[in-house]
């Protein structure tokens, strides 16, 4: 599947960055029985948790219509996850 991103979304290039760091923390959620990811903020000691359809982070708090560059972020990771299991 493929992870499709908008040129003109500065959101995109964030998003693979944030790939790229590998900053972040994978754990299961009991309480959605989900994996999730806690992904470091820009603002030290912050971070966001993010599922492929949800994050806790402002962007998507106040464009809750839109996806968030951690929400992106989290879908590649998954997407490449797949991958490389596929391998």
């Amino acid at each position: 599947m493929a992870i499709l991103v908008s040129p003109t979304d500065p959101r995109g290039p964030q998003a693979v960055a944030l790939v790229i760091a590998d900053q972040w923390k994978r754990h299961f959620d009991m309480a959605t029985r989900r994996v999730c990811f806690d992904i470091p903020s820009s603002r030290p000691g912050r971070n966001y948790r993010t599922t492929a359809d949800g994050c806790t982070c402002a962007d998507l708090k106040y464009r809750p219509w839109s996806v968030c560059k951690h929400m992106l972020a989290v879908r590649m990771q998954l997407e490449l996850d797949r991958e490389e299991a596929a391998f």
